[in-house]
């Protein structure tokens, strides 16, 4: 069994989570509301699987996997919509099975409060952001379309999940206290260093391009990284409230190992941080 999100062509049911045998066939026929035909989807790696004659067959509209669609890929922006119900699944295995959806963009459609869009420019090749915050995941993808419609230089827009104030104040708080963070002057040290990354893949480029200031800081989900060494590679690590390690990351990112890390840390109790047995 995989995980997909169905997202019904009806705007007064809500998308969902629903669990599907991989091969069952005429279990995504049933979703979809016919043959099968499968788009791409990147950041993060997905498929949508619609309805193949949904067009032919006069199927109303899904705005919502529409424009979910234009925002994960930009080469369906404005040039086609989607019609009927649609699910989204993880990329092929190597077997060429369907997976799961990705984790990160299930708990963005279906267990983020708040969203932020950023943009992509061919003036300045990283991602960055305006002021707006959102607390409808649709309201902020149809924002992101705004955005790359009226801007030229917009390369390409992505929807991310917005930090928590609370988080990010107890982050603040727990980094000030550390007197090599505490030291950091070019630049300061404040409640808007905190970078986050939407991906595992996007922490470990971050964090891997190295020669970063004291009190640069980096955030997946909960768990935060705050570097503590001028260009160096010693990271003071918190999650659940507490600042509980200082690690040296480069190493696990050149062997490969960077991801099971943080897998282990992103599981792991509050008991087990502090007595470091993740």
């Amino acid at each position: 069994m995989i995980t997909a999100i169905v997202i019904p062509v009806d705007p007064s049911q809500p998308i969902r989570l629903q669990e599907i045998e991989r091969h069952d066939v005429n279990a995504y026929r049933q979703i979809v509301g016919g043959n099968l035909e499968v788009a791409t989807l990147d950041r993060p790696p997905a498929a949508m699987y619609l309805n193949e004659e949904g067009k032919l067959n006069r199927m109303r509209v899904n705005h919502r996997a529409t424009t979910l669609a234009w925002v994960h890929n930009s080469t369906l922006r404005g040039r086609d919509v989607i019609v009927g119900s649609a699910l989204i699944v993880g990329p092929p295995n190597r077997h060429g099975d369907d997976t799961t959806v990705p984790e990160d963009l299930a708990d963005l459609l279906t267990n983020t409060k708040r969203y932020r869009v950023q943009m992509w420019t061919s003036s300045e090749p990283r991602w960055s952001s305006d002021n707006q915050v959102f607390t409808d995941w649709l309201e902020a993808y149809r924002y992101a379309l705004q955005l790359a419609e009226t801007w030229d230089l917009i390369e390409e827009v992505r929807v991310v999940p917005e930090l928590d104030d609370e988080l990010r104040e107890q982050w603040y708080k727990l980094g000030i206290e550390n007197p090599w963070i505490s030291s950091a002057d070019d630049p300061p040290f404040n409640r808007n260093s905190f970078v986050g990354c939407y991906s595992v893949e996007e922490l470990a480029d971050r964090i891997g391009h190295g020669n970063w200031a004291i009190g640069t800081a980096f955030y997946y989900r909960d768990l935060c990284f705050i570097n503590q060494v001028e260009g160096g590679d010693e990271w003071l690590t918190i999650r659940h409230g507490i600042a509980f390690e200082s690690m040296t990351l480069e190493p696990s990112i050149e062997e490969g190992k960077f991801a099971r890390l943080v897998r282990r840390l992103l599981t792991a109790t509050k008991a087990q941080c502090q007595a470091l047995t993740y």
